[in-house]
Parts: C-alpha cells; structure tokens; sequence
C-alpha cells in the first residue's frame, strides 16, 4: 500500500488523527483532543539477500488513545483492518504522562 491509501484506509475507521501527520500528536493537541484519537506510522523494512535489496514490506503501527484498555472504536478500526485483508498484533499500554491507554495494532500493509 502507499501512503495515501493507507491514509485513506484509516479515514475509514472513523478515529480522529491529524491527517497532515499523522505519526504524531502535538503537546498543544493532545490537550484538546477527546478521545479515541489515534496517530499511526509506517516505515519501509527492507528485504535484501544475496547482497541485493529485493522488495521493501511496509510495517504499520496504529496508536489509539483512549480512556479506557478496550476503545469502542476498536471494532471500526478491526472491520476496515478485515476488509482490507490484513492481520494485526494488537497489545495495549497505560501512558501515566497522558493519563490515557494506547491500543496498539502492528501489521504489514
């Protein structure tokens, strides 16, 4: 996928995110944003053999912030994730700083 269908397979999932960065939100943001909001980022993981770069894979993180462990906003961002046909680690963390969880899922696209 490029950038910009992934961006727009996330419009899709109805969760608030800056959509001219979406890998990060802004301190000043931050304190206005109700959440569920999310931010995601993807980077290029190389694959080389034989001394030669054959294919770049992207890897995607998608980040939701939210004030409780399980979000209602995760079953949209699971049924886009599905109709996309794609599979994803999900974990999720307490962010003491921001008083919020982060849902983390991590996939290939």
């Amino acid at each position: 996928m490029t950038s910009n269908e992934v961006k727009e397979m996330c419009k899709k999932m109805g969760v608030i995110f800056d959509e001219d960065h979406p890998d990060h939100i802004t301190a000043s943001k931050l304190k206005t944003l109700t959440p569920p909001f999310m931010e995601y980022i993807l980077t290029d993981k190389p694959i080389h053999a034989d001394g030669k770069r054959y294919i770049d894979i992207k890897e995607m993180e998608i980040r939701i912030y939210s004030d409780t462990e399980v979000s209602e906003a995760e079953e949209n961002v699971q049924r886009v994730l599905e109709e996309e046909d794609l599979r994803w680690k999900r974990s999720s963390e307490y962010i003491d700083e921001l008083l919020l969880w982060a849902i983390i899922y991590k996939l290939e696209v």
